[in-house]
């Protein structure tokens, strides 16, 4: 036998457990401990185990098991987005850039659980422990997938045991659960519990009723949940404290506060903590001056949900207080949540605040500082006001793209179709480019603004939806008419994303009844099993409790047995999660197991 395919002195039962295999390195790796060898660690009698049966890894191990246990279910490899192809650079959280092949690397390792090379990556680039693309990091698959080894080393590389996913706010320790990860739910609950003081009132991400109840402007709520002792400073795992939720339900932009403002005081006479960024919040500027009269090194406080004071003053459209803190060594490109070089000159170019913006570019704000999802200044100058975008580019802003390809949207806006298609017909490599509609495909922004006639002529030059996108349901699918005419012009019914989550299992888990229909009119794979869940679009449905998409499902023909594992079986999910309407739904189909 080769090295990479050892001979093996043990054999696998006919019904291997993975259970079983975990409990047989633990208890190696004790005993191993206990005659001497401290230095051993999991991963190490892991590979000893695998290779005993034959495999040159656990991870090799593992998916053989998954595979004869899960009906011939393997997790095939990682779809690799576009935006991590090869030979490209990636600007980590910051700043610094690294190759793409690292990135996507340091993801495949964590989902494979190979801890030799997740160590290697890390110990080269720590950031690598923390990467994220499409807000996933690697701790997410490690989790998914159950690998302690992997997860444990991450968490203790900066990893956020409080991270919850993208879209669906699944946090960690839910996804060990639901799977049954015993070992790393136990794990993500120790650390959790030393991080929040976990109560019953408190999630496993620090979140409570009293967040929700402050973001949601629920004064009654509010007054109910202090009077009955609840934590009035309590810090959510992103750092935000129900005051903060109640003065930025959008971290973004600025809203009319209602009943908020009500709360805010409520809040503060039950002794929630009056920072000088919330008081900047509120516009008081008497207790600003103050405190930069003590100390002026607070004109550049970073309150514990990571905004600062400057944005702060910015976001109220408070020239005079912005001044003030500029005066006092504001620094406007210091990181801030979702703003590796601050937040305050995107904001003020999006309110279109020009006396601002010229204090800001004046005390060196950076016009091309990327903001999480949203451009950079500069881009959004672009868009919205041409004296500012002249003013950001006397300062060195700079639109990334070829000139020429920007007049194809500004001549789209204008209606000018003609001449946005002669354009691109002089430079048809446009179309098809990686970047177009921020890697989705040159398509996404135009169905996202249903405009049918852009998307036609786009059609007509060769454009085409891409099998695998980030954000298809919020931009293809976003309209069911244009969904409708995208599917009747070729697109894929089978569109996923990188988790092989299809547009079926979207519209499942959304309750979306008439996306749904159009999906499966069209042909969708009814019973596609996806990475994220291990699950069919039935078997989401049943998850997040969408009765009605599983009577769809059910009558379209989904098979209620069909998953990639026995924990995701859909009555499985719906049992789990208490969904007891489903759960009956599904136990009446003749081929539902019965329990």
């Amino acid at each position: 036998m080769s090295a990479d395919n050892p001979a093996p002195r043990r054999v696998l039962p006919e019904r291997p457990s993975l259970e079983q295999l975990r409990k047989q390195a633990k208890d190696l790796l004790r005993d191993t401990r206990r005659a001497g060898e401290e230095r051993i660690t999991l991963a190490d009698v892991q590979r000893t185990i695998a290779r005993e049966y034959g495999f040159p890894s656990w991870p090799k191990l593992v998916h053989h098991v998954e595979a004869v246990a899960n009906n011939g279910f393997v997790l095939k490899p990682l779809i690799r987005p576009v935006e991590l192809a090869s030979g490209r650079d990636f600007t980590l959280a910051n700043g610094t850039s690294v190759p793409t092949d690292d990135v996507f690397a340091m993801f495949v390792a964590a989902r494979d659980g190979d801890i030799i090379e997740s160590k290697r990556l890390v110990s080269r680039t720590p950031s690598l422990a923390t990467v994220e693309y499409n807000y996933t990091p690697p701790i997410h698959f490690a989790v998914r997938e159950g690998h302690l080894d992997v997860a444990e080393f991450l968490l203790d590389h900066g990893a956020d045991e409080a991270y919850r996913s993208y879209p669906f706010k699944e946090s960690l320790l839910t996804f060990a659960e639901d799977r049954g990860h015993d070992d790393l739910a136990a794990l993500l609950r120790g650390r959790l519990s030393r991080r929040f003081a976990l109560a019953p009132t408190t999630d496993e991400t620090g979140d409570t009723a009293l967040h929700h109840a402050a973001k949601d402007g629920k004064l009654d709520v509010v007054r109910a949940l202090l009077a009955a002792g609840a934590d009035v400073d309590a810090v959510r795992g992103d750092g935000y404290r129900p005051i903060h939720c109640a003065l930025m339900p959008n971290w973004f932009f600025q809203v009319r506060l209602g009943e908020r403002e009500e709360i805010v005081n409520l809040l503060l006479s039950h002794g929630a903590r009056y920072s000088v960024f919330i008081a900047a919040l509120r516009g008081d500027d008497q207790f600003v001056r103050d405190a930069l009269a003590r100390d002026s090194s607070l004109a550049n406080f970073e309150d514990t949900c990571h905004h600062r004071v400057l944005s702060a003053a910015v976001r109220r459209g408070d020239v005079a207080m912005t001044r003030l803190l500029l005066e006092h060594g504001a620094d406007p490109n210091l990181p801030e949540e979702g703003a590796p070089r601050g937040l305050s000159l995107w904001i003020a170019v999006n309110d279109r605040q020009h006396e601002i913006v010229r204090l800001l570019l004046a005390a060196g704000a950076d016009p091309n500082g990327k903001v999480d999802s949203s451009g950079t200044p500069m881009t959004q100058a672009e868009a919205k006001d041409a004296a500012l975008a002249d003013l950001l580019r006397a300062h060195g802003g700079q639109k990334a793209g070829a000139s020429e390809r920007d007049r194809v949207g500004q001549l789209v806006q204008e209606g000018k179709l003609d001449e946005a298609e002669t354009l691109l017909r002089a430079n048809p490599e446009w179309i098809h480019a990686d970047e177009a509609g921020w890697g989705d495909g040159i398509l996404a922004g135009p169905a996202r603004d249903g405009r049918h006639d852009v998307i036609a002529m786009l059609l007509r030059l060769g454009a085409r939806v891409p099998r695998v996108s980030k954000w298809a349901p919020y931009y293809y699918f976003k309209h069911a008419a244009t969904a409708a005419f995208l599917l009747e012009h070729g697109m894929d019914p089978d569109h996923m994303n990188w988790h092989r989550f299809t547009l079926l299992h979207h519209m499942a888990a959304d309750g979306e009844l008439e996306k749904a229909r159009l999906l499966i009119a069209r042909g969708a794979s009814i019973d596609a099993i996806d990475d994220e869940y291990r699950s069919t679009p039935l078997g989401v449905a049943a998850r997040f409790g969408q009765a009605a998409l599983v009577k769809l499902l059910l009558d379209s023909g989904a098979d209620p047995l069909a998953a990639g594992a026995e924990w995701a079986v859909p009555l499985a999910w719906a049992e789990r999660k208490g969904h007891v309407g489903v759960a009956d739904m599904l136990r009446s189909d003749d081929r539902s197991p019965r329990t």
